[in-house]
């Protein structure tokens, strides 16, 4: 992915490995959970990608009707047992600056990630779980 790069009308994002490989791992645990859990006692639905691309930081929002969750209740995982499942959620949060979820339907997943260390709010903030 050497040199990869996303441009709207007047920004282009400079998209090193490191970067791109921690958004593409976020939003693919992401759309994961979704595809597993969010529609496993739903019907098949859509699950809708929209990437915002700005001068400093790009954010994927993935939008899905499935089931919805309390995000608060999700248990940290507990490492040193090597879980086979339960990271998802976690492994996203490592990976990107922002990361909120609003339950729905429909629900909204957006993931924001800084080109830049003085950019990063590295908030990893949950929008219904306590900061």
């Amino acid at each position: 992915m050497t040199g990869l790069s996303a441009t709207t009308s007047s920004t282009t994002l400079d998209l090193s490995d490191r970067f791109a490989a921690e958004m593409v791992s976020a939003v693919s645990e992401i759309f994961n959970n979704i595809a597993i859990h969010g529609y496993a006692q739903h019907p098949p639905g859509e699950i809708s990608i929209e990437m915002t691309v700005a001068g400093d930081h790009l954010s994927i929002e993935i939008c899905d009707d499935g089931a919805a969750f309390d995000i608060s209740q999700v248990p940290l995982p507990e490492l040193d047992k090597l879980p086979e499942g339960g990271m998802g959620i976690h492994i996203a949060k490592a990976c990107v600056d922002e990361i909120d979820y609003t339950p729905g339907p429909p629900n909204l997943w957006r993931l924001t990630k800084y080109t830049t260390a003085g950019s990063a709010r590295r908030s990893r903030r949950l929008s219904n779980q306590p900061l």
